[in-house]
């Protein structure tokens, strides 16, 4: 009977778990009947497991299985997911602890004879789930923005360390506390200990939401500042443009002057010299999304300073479902890297080519170039060679890619480095439509 009712509690802890972590994370696609397996399974386990009696082997196995259930059924959109099983892991535990000792004060028993009877287990068991549901709604109020995501390895390594400390720390009070006396005592210990964790959650969380507040202002900063070199240009061609105008009826002139006096080929040369003249009055580059026109065209600027061979293809520029922070993310770090990464070879050397395409219902984003050097580190993300340079274009170009469900892929292949992005094309998205022509002068 006892068993059965552990069975029942445990099963309960898990499709609990299940149903808090579908309020969190993105889940997977994995046939129904395989959950359930996995639930009972990891359930008769944890019974048989917790017949020996032995705490550290309990909770590990408990927490453990936790994380597994997190990454089998789930979709963690980073690392932080450990902070997120830790802490539900604690609280739960917190909680189990917190019921065992009041149902024992109401029915006037020690702690530990709890589990003796069938009805004084049930009644803990059923206080148990009614105290951790209301934690639950406390819980996914708290991350109900999904802030964690933006937590630094470093951070969660510190948290999810504390925490399983935590962890431990119950561990070796378990038996002093199932022999105490002073129950009142331990209970409001034990509710500080809640409550330190409920508020942990809250710090990590408005911690990450720092984070993600300072990239977009770094994002903000970066658009800011390619906008104003591009007003910049602008207003230099504009005075550039008055002055052609004022003297145009003298170079017409001069024309009329040289064709009078059959001289043809200074007259030819004349002309060609006004069309370059002309010429630069252009913007280079020219497309119907006004950020992505004045990325492209700083780029080609600083293509031509660093001597860069940069060439453009854009077949398809029809992206305006995503934002102008988003595509000053992807398309001006993805160029500052390629030409950073080719700045150390000699100029002949230094290619740099972006395409831009549509591929059935995907935007295509590709871009090689030619490389000095890079480095890979052991999960094989490639980082900048720059002493002091933290990767921090690379981080920006994927999170602005996941926002939108797209694919990130960096590799080498003979002397190119090569970036592809794959981004699905909504639905409702004007992108629908035929492909655009782009008129180019690159």
């Amino acid at each position: 009977m006892m068993f059965l009712i552990e069975l029942a509690t445990l099963i309960a802890f898990y499709v609990f778990t299940y149903v808090l972590y579908e309020k969190i994370y993105p889940l997977k696609k994995i046939n129904i009947f395989f959950r359930i397996l996995f639930i009972i399974a990891a359930a008769l386990i944890m019974a048989y497991i917790k017949t020996f009696k032995i705490n550290i082997l309990n909770f590990s196995f408990s927490f453990l299985s936790v994380i597994l259930f997190n990454v089998i059924f789930f979709k963690p959109t980073s690392k932080s997911f450990l902070i997120y099983d830790a802490i539900i892991f604690v609280i739960m535990l917190i909680v189990e602890m917190i019921t065992a000792f009041i149902i024992a004060l109401i029915i006037n028993v020690p702690v530990e004879r709890i589990t003796d009877k069938p009805y004084s287990f049930a009644a803990t068991a059923l206080m148990n789930w009614i105290i951790m549901l209301a934690l639950a709604k406390v819980f996914v109020n708290i991350n109900s923005e999904k802030g964690m995501n933006n937590v630094r390895t470093q951070e969660v390594i510190m948290f999810v360390g504390l925490i399983i400390g935590e962890i431990i720390l119950f561990n070796f009070l378990t038996d002093i506390i199932s022999e105490s006396k002073n129950r009142y005592e331990v209970v409001i210990i034990l509710l500080i200990f809640l409550l330190l964790d409920l508020y942990l959650t809250y710090l990590i969380n408005r911690m990450s939401k720092a984070y993600k507040t300072e990239k977009k202002l770094e994002l903000l900063t970066q658009q800011s500042t390619l906008q104003l070199n591009a007003y910049n240009k602008l207003n230099e061609k504009y005075i550039a443009s008055r002055k052609v105008i004022h003297d145009v009826r003298k170079h017409l002139a001069s024309l009329e002057g040289l064709i009078t006096a059959n001289k043809a080929d200074e007259a030819g040369k004349y002309r060609d010299m006004l069309n370059y003249e002309l010429n630069k009055l252009m913007p280079r580059f020219e497309c119907d999304n006004s950020i992505l026109t004045v990325v492209i065209n700083n780029k080609l600027e600083a293509a031509d300073n660093m001597k860069v061979d940069f060439r453009v293809n854009a077949e398809f520029t029809e992206i305006n479902f995503i934002s102008n922070l988003d595509i000053t993310a992807i398309f001006s770090n993805l160029l500052d890297n390629a030409f950073e990464a080719c700045a150390e070879l000699p100029e002949e050397k230094r290619h740099v080519t972006l395409s831009i395409a549509r591929r059935n219902y995907f935007v295509f984003i590709y871009v090689e170039n030619t490389f000095a050097e890079v480095n890979q580190d052991v999960k094989k993300v490639f980082r900048s060679t720059k002493k002091g340079h933290q990767g921090i274009g690379l981080s920006n170009i994927k999170s602005a890619c996941e926002k939108y469900n797209g694919n990130f892929n960096a590799h080498t292949e003979n002397d190119m480095f090569i970036t592809e992005i794959l981004i699905p094309i909504p639905e409702t998205s004007d992108s629908k439509d035929m492909l655009q022509k782009v008129h180019t002068n690159i």
